[in-house]
């Protein structure tokens, strides 16, 4: 949007020609009362122009020049204005000195004003002449250049009536388009539980119940674990009852360790980091079920064979982050060679009929819902210990069902993935609405029909010209007046 086409009844202008923009009120500490509020920039939330907190002198015990607002000034934020701080003041207080206070002392409404602000063209030209490169701000100077419409008072008026029910219908969108999400996180675990406890399949057992057997196929598990592992492991850990839920009559327990052949977490030394190499990954490259290989560090080859001689990563192993963020998982789907961190264990299946995609599900409702922290030890760095991992208790359904209880689980998560994506993206345009909105009030195509059906409102005394005038003369009839000099 640019100044250039602009309604003829409208004028351009510098905001200093109608703003007093950095005219303040100083107060000091000594002169504010325990109750008075004191708003500091933290206290507004970016772009929303919400209030977070209001909290008073005596909860801040503020120390330093404040300045003075009263109920109704547009409070802007001048320190890093790329964040678009800006509010409305509710009461009366005092705020930071990075906090600039603006009235339009009856000419300019202020929320015309306030949705000024807010608006493309004064957050562009901020942008562009705010200095400073770690904390930029506004000076005053520019601040008083900033561009602005002047509007007669009565369009002012329409402009703002039209925002407040556009705009507050806006946020009603964004409001429940927010709560979507965490809805969808519920639904997946709602639907998780469901899954791992045996009611998401409920209808399948009541027509296959017959035909197959969880203890005969934990059998084969226990037989193909035999075969593979030796030593002090080949006896798997029992796991721990009190960990148990209600499950079908048809399931049984197991242990983490009695489906695995090898419980191990990645390398405790720091290895030697190479610009380019075998990719080390990590809890921070483990993200929504996947390992993310796109800013992993990388260790040499050399270093990576040693490595693997205890933790040999291969395709169909599952991942779990143990230090740190804690419960994220991943399957490994591709033959790539990488080498893990300490902060990540590595689950090998104990034979080829071990459905790591089921125990996936069993690990994720574990994380959702036990007490986790009972069993984390530390406390700068949280460490889940792999003996607490081996006992971990497993619901066990037979093979078929287990594959049936995926299957569904994919269709639903897939679905819930989708509506996520289609929500990403209603946010997305509801925020580009809302600046869109702003765009049509401060060209004048909100208020064109008003415009043509209310002409005497904004021509001739009702005019932006007389308007004008009459800001520049009360400005005129407020400067102090000169004394005269002494005739000699």
């Amino acid at each position: 949007m640019s100044l250039d086409n602009l309604p003829v009844e409208w004028i351009p202008l510098n905001l200093g020609k109608v703003v007093e923009y950095g005219k303040t009120t100083k107060v000091e500490p000594s002169q504010l009362t325990d109750e008075t509020w004191v708003l500091e920039l933290e206290d507004i939330e970016k772009d929303s122009s919400k209030i977070l907190n209001q909290l008073s002198f005596a909860e801040r015990k503020s120390k330093s020049t404040k300045n003075s607002f009263n109920a109704g000034d547009v409070l802007y934020g001048k320190l890093r204005p790329y964040l678009n701080k800006v509010v409305m003041a509710p009461k009366d207080g005092v705020c930071t000195t990075e906090i600039i206070p603006l009235n339009g002392n009856g000419h300019i409404l202020n929320k015309f004003l306030f949705y000024w602000i807010k608006g493309n063209i004064f957050q562009n030209y901020v942008q562009a002449v705010s200095y400073g490169v770690n904390m930029p701000r506004l000076g005053t100077n520019d601040g008083l250049k900033a561009p602005f419409i002047l509007v007669p008072i009565a369009e002012q008026q329409e402009i703002v009536r039209q925002l407040d029910v556009i705009l507050a219908q806006v946020e009603q969108i964004k409001v429940r388009l927010d709560a979507i999400p965490a809805i969808l996180k519920k639904f997946r675990q709602s639907v998780l539980a469901d899954a791992v406890s045996g009611k998401l399949t409920d209808d399948w057992r009541a027509q296959n119940s017959s035909s197959y057997s969880a203890i005969s196929d934990h059998s084969k598990i226990i037989e193909g674990r035999i075969r593979v592992v030796k030593g002090k492991n080949s006896k798997p850990e029992q796991h721990l009852k009190n960990e148990e839920y209600l499950i079908p009559d048809s399931w049984l327990w197991t242990s983490l360790d009695t489906l695995t052949s090898k419980i191990v977490d990645g390398t405790h030394h720091t290895p030697t980091y190479i610009e380019s190499g075998v990719p080390f990954i990590s809890v921070k490259d483990i993200n929504d079920g996947r390992i993310d290989f796109s800013n992993t560090k990388y260790i040499s080859e050399e270093e990576h064979k040693e490595l693997s001689k205890r933790c040999n990563v291969e395709k169909g192993d599952l991942l779990i982050t143990k230090s740190g963020t804690i419960g994220r998982t991943a399957i490994v789907t591709e033959d790539r060679e990488f080498s893990l961190f300490v902060s990540v264990a590595l689950l090998k299946p104990a034979s080829s009929e071990v459905n790591l995609k089921f125990i996936n599900l069993a690990l994720q409702k574990w994380v959702n819902e036990i007490d986790v922290s009972s069993r984390i030890v530390g406390s700068a760095i949280k460490n889940l210990h792999l003996k607490d991992m081996r006992v971990l208790a497993i619901p066990f359904a037979p093979l078929k069902e287990q594959e049936v209880i995926v299957d569904n689980i994919e269709t639903f998560f897939k679905l819930a993935d989708h509506l996520e994506d289609v929500i990403a993206s209603a946010q997305k345009r509801v925020n580009l609405l809302t600046q869109s909105i702003l765009t049509k009030a401060f060209s004048g195509e909100l208020t064109a029909e008003w415009r043509e059906q209310h002409q005497d409102l904004i021509t001739g005394v009702n005019s932006a010209e007389s308007l004008l005038a009459k800001i520049q003369a009360e400005r005129e009839a407020s400067k102090p007046v000169k004394k005269a000099k002494k005739v000699k």
